[in-house]
């Protein structure tokens, strides 16, 4: 199991760089981690069974979200207690989402239903950005519009 945004997701992205004179994405894992933020912050994910099919881009986590990887996973973590309605007082069951989510074999730290579930974040996150409206002609645009659709998710 690997990180993958759907192709349509990677044009929309790839349609912000082609066009922009004011910067650029650095990597597919920044376009991730932006679609991946929406979603979470938004609590809004496809289904497990609408994961996109789309190759994977990175099969870990590129060196430059290292550092950042477990603020992600706990992001993620909390997003999934609220969409299940788990009250914060059921350790137990908050553990058991946890281990599903995590797996301390894996390079990544996730399990394969946890990059299934960053996955369908991401797909739903970069459609609320679609949402906002077509896709910003310049890299400085989008990064106004992304913090719109964040405080309004």
């Amino acid at each position: 199991m690997a990180f993958r945004l759907s192709n349509t997701a990677r044009e929309y992205f790839d349609n912000i760089e082609e066009t922009s004179s004011t910067g650029e994405f650095d990597s597919m894992w920044d376009k991730y981690y932006f679609a991946a933020m929406v979603g979470i912050k938004a609590r809004d994910r496809e289904v497990t069974d609408d994961e996109p099919t789309a190759d994977p881009f990175v099969e870990g986590v590129i060196e430059d979200y290292q550092d950042q990887k477990f603020e992600i996973y706990a992001a993620l973590i909390t997003a999934e207690i609220d969409r299940q309605n788990i009250p914060q007082d059921e350790e137990d069951e908050i553990r058991e989402l946890m281990l599903d989510i995590l797996d301390s074999s894996d390079p990544t730290q996730l399990s394969d239903y946890g990059k299934r579930l960053l996955n369908c974040y991401a797909e739903r996150g970069h459609k609320r950005l679609r949402e906002a409206g077509p896709a910003p002609t310049e890299f400085d645009e989008f990064l106004r519009r992304y913090h719109q659709v964040l405080e309004q998710a």
